[in-house]
């Protein structure tokens, strides 16, 4: 093997990041609880989000310099705007929600006319909706597509009767069919691509300081490569990093690595 790379000097050392608690944000998760911000330089401080329009519009305020694991949407919403996003890693771009339906949903016939839940307007959970309904024969206009805000709240809204279907994580499968829930259609059928985890700032922030960009790139693509190759140290992050149990913590992340591109951050 050849010697160990060394980053240049990030041009800012404290980083504020944005991150929204779900499932699936495994490589920023290693980075924070393993070090590895650290390790290139960086002093992190994170602030939790429930969506990822509140996520964004506090990194255009200044609140945080990165948005984690979000979708890309709002950065391509921003490109014709004075404040445009660029996005400096993907770390997901495969579905990994279900689609949950309540009992007496089975087919996609039950589901014409009913509502679906997602996070909000634009986001990741919006497109998978778009695909899972072309997916099941039905268009749009079939369905209510329903902005509802994080998993939590999702499920809550089904359980309620609220809405008739929501996009939650498949790491939740058990948990949601043990409820009398149904799985629709599982994202892990399939094979269309939506870039689901971007790590994004803003244009001028990235032109200013373009080694701290690479030292927070390099820390997620490191934890990226940690959770794909140490599942069990993956699972210990995300149980710590949210102080939930262990158990579901492993789950969430043995039910995310099937499938999951891309594998190195681009």
């Amino acid at each position: 093997g050849g010697s160990a790379v060394v980053l240049p000097t990030p041009e800012v050392a404290q980083v504020k990041l944005g991150v929204i608690q779900a499932t699936t944000n495994h490589p920023s998760e290693v980075a924070i609880e393993d070090g590895l911000f650290a390790k290139n330089g960086l002093t992190v401080t994170y602030q939790v989000f429930t969506s990822e329009s509140s996520q964004i519009t506090a990194m255009l305020a200044g609140q945080v310099d990165f948005a984690v694991d979000t979708g890309v949407s709002e950065t391509i919403g921003s490109l014709l705007t004075n404040s445009p996003l660029v996005v400096v890693m993907m770390g997901q771009d495969n579905i990994t929600d279900d689609l949950y339906t309540s009992k007496n949903v089975k087919t996609a016939s039950d589901l014409k006319g009913k509502a679906i839940a997602i996070s909000s307007f634009g986001s990741e959970t919006y497109g998978e909706a778009l695909i899972m309904v072309k997916t099941l024969g039905l268009s749009a206009s079939d369905v209510t597509i329903t902005p509802i805000g994080d998993d939590a709240a999702r499920r809550a809204a089904l359980a309620a009767g609220t809405v008739a279907g929501s996009l939650n994580d498949r790491g939740e499968a058990a948990q949601m069919t043990a409820a009398g829930f149904n799985v629709l259609l599982p994202g892990s059928q399939l094979t269309t691509g939506l870039p689901t985890g971007a790590e994004i700032t803003t244009r001028a922030y990235a032109q200013k300081n373009p080694n701290t960009v690479l030292a927070v790139v390099a820390s997620l693509i490191e934890g990226l490569h940690s959770f794909l190759t140490n599942p069990a140290d993956a699972a210990q992050a995300q149980a710590k990093l949210w102080s939930i149990d262990l158990p579901t913590a492993t789950t969430n992340v043995q039910a995310d690595l099937p499938g999951w591109t891309p594998q190195n951050g681009r």
